[in-house]
C-alpha cells in the first residue's frame, strides 16, 4: 500500500510537467504520483496521460487551490498518510520529498515547507523575492513562528491536515493561507532550505493582483483567529504617537507655554489606542471561547460515533 501521494498541479505546462514527473518517479518510486490538469489548452493533458500516473482534468481553468484539493481528493483506493506537492515547472527539487517525509514521520511535524529562501541557491526574480520577504516577515509577526517562505509550492503534510485546509481559496494565495491556517492552529511546522530553479515555460503569477491577495489572506487569516494582533497593529502606533505628543506638550508646559491642542490631541489618541487594544483583547477572548466549544463538540462527535461502532459491532 502506498501511503504517500504527491500532487503535481498543471495549467498549460506541457514544456516541464513531463520532467517533473521523471523527477518525482525517480525521487520516490513507492509514491503515488496524481497531476491535475487544470484547465490547459496546451498538451500537458496528453503528456501527463502517456507518463502512466494518476491524471485528474479540470475541464475548466478553477486555480492552483481548487487543483490541490482535487489532487487530494481523487480516489484511487489507496490508504493515504502523507500529501506532498510541488509546482510542474521545474522550479522546485523533487529530490527533497524524501527527506521532508522523514520529518514528518521521525520528527512529528504536521508539515513540512520548503523554503526557498534558507537554500544556497534560488533563482526568484528580485522583485518577487522583496515581495516573499515582506511577506514572510508580516506572517512571522502575526503568527509568533518565525516563517522565511510563506508562499513555498512544495510541502508535505499529513493526511490529517486535509479537513483544515479544505475551505483555504483555489487561487495561488492558497499556499500562504494555508501556512498561516496550520501556524494559527499551533500544527508543528518546520522549515527546511531547497534550491530553487528557473521556471520552465511562463510564469502564471501576476505580481500586483496575487501580491494583494497574498496579503489581503494574511490579514483575514489574523483577524479570524488572532485579532488582537490587528487591532494592536492599528493602536499601538495611535498609543505611541499620543505618549510622544504628551511628552512633547508637557515639556512645553514646563517651559511656560501651554499648549492646550496637544493635550486634547494626547487624550484623544491615547483613549483610542487603549480602546483598540481593550477591543483585541476581548476578540482574542471571544476566538478563544469558540476554539474551546468548537472542541467540545467535536470530542462529543467523536464519542457518539465510538458508540455507534461498538453497537453496530455488538
Amino acid at each position: 500500500m502506498k501511503s504517500l501521494r504527491i500532487v503535481i498541479p498543471a495549467y498549460n505546462e506541457e514544456t516541464a510537467v513531463a520532467s517533473v514527473i521523471d523527477r518525482v518517479r525517480t525521487a520516490c518510486p513507492e509514491a503515488e504520483v496524481v497531476v491535475v490538469d487544470d484547465g490547459s489548452i496546451d498538451r500537458t493533458y496528453e503528456i501527463s496521460r502517456n507518463m502512466n500516473v494518476e491524471v485528474v482534468r479540470h475541464h475548466t481553468n478553477y486555480g492552483y487551490g481548487r487543483a490541490l484539493k482535487s489532487g487530494f481528493k481523487h480516489s484511487s483506493g489507496q490508504h493515504i498518510e502523507y500529501f506532498a506537492f510541488l509546482d510542474s515547472d521545474n522550479t522546485y527539487p523533487p529530490e527533497m520529498i524524501p527527506q521532508m517525509l522523514d520529518s514528518c514521520k521521525k520528527e512529528g511535524y504536521d508539515i513540512v515547507v520548503g523554503s526557498r529562501f534558507l537554500g544556497s541557491k534560488s533563482r526568484m526574480p528580485l522583485i518577487r523575492r522583496l515581495g516573499n520577504r515582506i511577506f514572510a516577515l508580516v506572517t512571522s509577526v502575526y503568527t509568533g513562528h518565525q516563517v522565511t517562505d510563506v508562499g513555498s509550492g512544495l510541502r508535505v503534510i499529513r493526511a490529517s491536515l486535509l479537513r483544515d485546509i479544505e475551505n483555504l481559496p483555489d487561487g495561488l494565495n492558497f499556499t500562504p493561507a494555508m501556512t498561516m491556517k496550520v501556524l494559527h492552529l499551533g500544527r508543528k511546522y518546520k522549515e527546511v532550505p531547497i534550491e530553487y530553479s528557473e521556471r520552465v515555460g511562463k510564469s502564471k503569477l501576476r505580481l500586483a493582483n496575487d501580491g494583494y491577495n497574498f496579503l489581503k489572506i494574511i490579514i483575514g487569516s489574523t483577524r479570524s483567529h488572532r485579532p488582537f494582533a490587528i487591532f494592536a497593529t492599528i493602536s499601538l502606533p495611535l498609543l505611541a504617537f499620543g505618549v510622544f505628543l504628551g511628552i512633547y506638550a508637557v515639556i512645553r508646559w514646563l517651559e511656560g507655554s501651554l499648549f492646550i491642542p496637544s493635550f486634547i490631541l494626547t487624550t484623544l489618541l491615547v483613549s483610542l489606542g487603549m480602546i483598540g487594544l481593550l477591543f483585541g483583547l476581548i476578540a482574542d477572548m471571544i476566538v478563544g471561547l469558540r476554539r474551546l466549544i468548537e472542541r467540545l463538540l467535536d470530542r462529543e462527535r467523536e464519542f457518539e460515533r465510538a458508540q455507534s461502532e461498538t453497537v453496530r459491532n455488538a
